[in-house]
């Protein structure tokens, strides 16, 4: 697996096409920031987040001995990497600041989202995402209905989305895990809130 690093907002510049991949997971309702001293000691107690691994602008995590059972891998033969000391990405968990707006987070796998209205495609997403960043509470008009609404409610399937606090789960293949139902379940008693996942290459 190759090293994992900063996501990079939709605006940024490139970067090589060699990221494995993260899991993000963000409240449902992206105005929301839950307490994440009292999120992360849930998620410890649980076993999701291990040890901390004592970054200074983020908070960052092995994961912990219940990883696995909070997570639904594809396949039979599950191989994680969460050793830190070795060459190359390792499987880890971070929690990035709290951002003063919801913010789009994205990947070079993310597609066009869809109108959930007609399905239209806004096929020039990338040209509104600076206009996005600068003014948080603009509307995009659907191009094909002409209906109105904010960015974060169109459809962004599972490969980017809105928020304003991101839980990371590194290198995660998209689709090769999904967050379990106890998972959830957990994150929703932490938080008070609804919760949903997506996944996002660099």
């Amino acid at each position: 697996m190759t090293a994992g690093v900063a996501p990079r907002s939709a605006a940024s510049a490139p970067v090589a096409a060699s990221h494995t991949g993260r899991l993000v997971l963000t409240p449902a309702d992206p105005h929301v920031i839950p307490q994440v001293g009292l999120l992360i000691e849930m998620l410890a107690d649980k076993g999701f987040v291990g040890e901390s691994l004592g970054t200074s602008e983020e908070q960052a995590y092995r994961i912990g001995p219940g990883f696995l059972s909070l997570m639904t891998f594809a396949g039979c033969a599950v191989r994680i990497q969460s050793d830190p000391d070795r060459q190359g990405g390792f499987c880890h968990i971070r929690v990035l600041p709290a951002r003063e707006h919801p913010s789009l987070l994205v990947g070079r796998n993310t597609r066009a989202p869809r109108c959930v209205g007609c399905r239209a495609r806004l096929v020039d997403w990338r040209e509104h995402t600076a206009h996005w960043a600068s003014h948080p509470h603009a509307g995009v008009t659907c191009p094909q209905c002409g209906e109105t609404r904010p960015p974060w409610l169109w459809d962004w399937k599972e490969q980017g989305g809105f928020g304003r606090l991101f839980i990371l789960v590194e290198e995660i293949f998209p689709s090769e895990a999904t967050p379990a139902p106890a998972l959830f379940d957990l994150l929703i008693r932490a938080s008070g809130t609804g919760w949903r996942h997506f996944y996002v290459q660099d």
